[in-house]
């Protein structure tokens, strides 16, 4: 079989869809094709076509009196006359999902049931397209002439950049076709390849995609839900150690137990290029998660890892974040349904406590009750480390329950710019109209946004430029682009109403906090009015 290329394109296709009787015809030719060399039937077996824009390459057997009108659209029109072209000769109806999509960049051709005809037609059309550069192809059962013809595709077109083939079944042939793509082609820089029927073996075709050197584009590869084992993890984590360009890999839900972890976390300490990792739903244990803890001791790019649904219990977790409160690089970690207990996430926290490098802002274990020291660490923690959050399930105690939600109340108007504005003042016991009168340097009693944009930056309000215009577009109440004095005066005084009841509910939950018995053990009763 040809190559599918943009010179072969219809003419394969053609080829393929002849009969006998054609061919009958062909031999004794007609007047028509006598007259006209180079087109009609008689000439399709004869002449090469020389460029796809030719008139020449348009004539083949689809030539007839209907379509032969339709000749001068095809200049501007290729993409779509090719996949009408191509439905005829297959005997297929053509799919309306991939004539919207024509001329745009996103083409979603999920769950549409194409088939292996269908796909070839789609492939053929994507030959010579070029505004294509998603391509989302799941649960459409390709097959093996439909991943072929599409990895034929994939080596002329260097358009399409992020490729979805999910839930296609796909096989070992199907990894093979589509490493080979990967020699030739440095454009595609996502695979989506989850829930297909990847077997332990073929993690050495995607290895071969990983290890392709710097040629390839390739930067996002999502492997979850096959079942590659720990055979295909010793494969991959070989070829993760030696890959210097991929950034996110997800082999969740892969059944990849502790052999295989092994191998994956030694490559990681090899990386230097892998930003997000996910390992949901595989058999990390307590010494899977030693390995990996220090990998991440020396790794210097890692800054997410998911450990969602695996068997880390309180050990594992104490000996990961051992290895974390070493790491530079590690922002986010997940441990949700994992059996850690309560006490693992306080000797998290505690650790991380005094840790003097770690960077880690999020934590998520959103299945687990923490206990009451649990809450005491976390305040010590978030008043070191700001921007730090943790995902729980909830609090063994009622009572840390309520101040961690009066603390996001109370807290909650430092994310608003005017509010923060507000208290600036009110904590630099400054006038509001001496603030107006400082700012307005051309006397002219209104504030333009570059006067006010200034004045802020010289009394040192602590608000970023993305704050700034936030706080200019609430003042400026008529939208002519300036600030005057009524919309000032105005605007403050309404807003500081609201900021005092802030601090109110912050007063009052400052106050019970002093009044709660310092020792947690004795049980606090309810006073009855």
């Amino acid at each position: 079989m040809e190559r599918l290329s943009a010179r072969t394109v219809f003419h394969e296709i053609s080829m393929q869809q002849r009969t006998p009787d054609d061919d009958d015809d062909n031999s004794s030719g007609s007047g028509d094709s006598a007259q006209h060399p180079g087109t009609g039937r008689g000439s399709k077996q004869t002449s090469t076509p020389a460029v796809l824009d030719s008139d020449e390459e348009w004539d083949t057997d689809l030539e007839t009196e209907d379509t032969k009108s339709l000749r001068h659209y095809i200049r501007e029109d290729q993409v779509k006359q090719v996949y009408l072209a191509a439905c005829r000769q297959l005997n297929i109806v053509p799919a309306h999902c991939f004539m919207k999509a024509i001329d745009k960049e996103v083409m979603n051709l999920n769950f549409q049931g194409l088939g292996p005809l269908g796909i070839r037609a789609v492939a053929t059309a994507l030959v010579i397209d070029r505004y294509t550069n998603r391509l989302d192809l799941a649960g459409n059962y390709i097959g093996h002439d439909g991943i072929r013809n599409l990895c034929e595709m994939l080596k002329e077109n260097d358009i399409i950049t992020c490729l979805d083939l999910s839930d296609n079944n796909l096989d070992s042939y199907a990894a093979e076709m589509i490493a080979s793509v990967f020699k030739v082609n440095d454009t595609l820089t996502d695979l989506k390849l989850s829930g297909n029927s990847f077997k332990e073996h073929d993690a050495e075709s995607f290895a071969a995609m990983l290890n392709v050197g710097q040629f390839t584009g390739l930067r996002n590869l999502d492997l979850s839900h096959n079942d590659l084992g720990d055979i295909g993890g010793q494969i991959l984590g070989h070829a993760i150690g030696d890959n210097e360009t991929l950034t996110h890999l997800n082999l969740a839900w892969n059944q990849i137990r502790k052999s295989g972890i092994s191998c994956i976390a030694k490559g990681i300490g090899e990386n230097n290029s892998l930003l997000v990792l996910d390992l949901t739903s595989n058999g990390v244990d307590n010494d899977g998660a030693e390995l990996l803890g220090k990998a991440l001791a020396n790794n210097r790019k890692l800054t997410e890892i998911n450990l969602t649904s695996n068997r880390v219990g309180s050990i594992g977790v104490t000996t990961l974040f051992k290895y974390i409160a070493k790491n530079e690089t590690l922002k986010v970690i997940r441990l949700t349904n994992n059996p850690i207990t309560s006490e693992g996430p306080v000797v998290a926290l505690t650790l991380l406590l005094k840790s003097d490098c770690s960077v880690l802002e999020e934590f998520e274990i959103a299945d687990a009750c923490v206990p009451r020291e649990f809450y005491t660490v976390l305040e010590e923690v978030q008043n070191i480390r700001p921007q730090f959050k943790v995902h729980l399930g909830g609090f063994m105690n009622a009572r840390d329950m309520c101040k961690a939600e009066a603390k996001t109340q109370t807290e909650a108007w430092k994310k608003d710019p005017i509010l923060v504005f507000i208290n600036f003042i009110e904590d630099m016991k400054m006038k509001v109209f001496d603030i107006f009168k400082a700012f307005d340097k051309d006397k002219s009693c209104t504030l333009t946004r570059d006067e006010f944009r200034l004045g802020l930056k010289k009394v040192g309000c602590p608000l970023d430029e993305k704050e700034l215009k936030q706080l200019l577009d609430i003042l400026d109440a008529d939208k002519d682009g300036e600030i005057d004095l009524g919309e000032f005066m105005d605007g403050f005084d309404r807003h500081k109403r609201r900021l005092t009841k802030y601090l109110k509910t912050g007063s009052t939950s400052r106050v019970s906090s002093a009044m709660e018995p310092r020792d947690s053990s004795t049980p606090q009763i309810t006073d009855r009015p």
